[in-house]
């Protein structure tokens, strides 16, 4: 199925360095899904590798914050309609629906509200290019750009909340054993 999800970013015009962004989202975000299955946590690791590795696809048409909306879109007519939430809600820990109206992307709300739409938004907000970085390490760089703005707060909690799921902030390398 990564391979058709693949094919179809390619069709689209998803660009490259995006899609290996993407594919590093789906690899970690794979494996902090099948961390919680260890730990006794419900969650579907299929639909988070599908939906991780849709989550950009938005940056097909724009790379502005409008690429979440514009991802839904494309997903809404496609074979991947049921993904199009990942798009839509993977910016930052997601956006209000007041937010939403002042950035001009209309009168909904785009907050992550799926165990495995927050497993994508939290590995992406932690993933830059295609290297996980700590949350610290995450937190500096959305300091620099959103102040102590109420999307810095649901990034906080977003990540307060998946530390709260595995018992510590998540880290790769504690998951492979190296």
């Amino acid at each position: 199925m990564n391979q058709d999800v693949i094919l179809f970013l390619k069709r689209v015009g998803v660009p490259d360095n995006v899609i290996k962004h993407s594919m590093a989202v789906a690899k970690y975000a794979e494996a902090f899904a099948v961390d919680l299955l260890k730990k006794g946590v419900h969650v579907d690791v299929n639909k988070v590798g599908i939906g991780a590795l849709l989550h950009d696809i938005g940056r097909s048409k724009t790379h502005t914050i409008a690429h979440g909306v514009v991802g839904g879109e494309i997903l809404r007519h496609s074979k991947f309609k049921d993904y199009a939430r990942f798009a839509e809600t993977h910016i930052g820990a997601g956006i209000s629906r007041q937010e939403a109206i002042g950035l001009g992307l209309g009168n909904k709300e785009y907050i992550p509200s799926t165990l495995e739409e927050k497993i994508v938004a939290y590995i992406d907000d932690r993933v830059f290019e295609d290297r996980l970085v700590s949350e610290e390490e995450a937190l500096e760089k959305f300091k620099t750009r959103l102040s102590e703005s109420p999307a810095l707060n649901r990034i906080k909690q977003l990540f307060s909340e998946m530390r709260a799921l595995c018992g510590k902030e998540w880290s790769y390398e504690e998951h492979t054993g190296s």
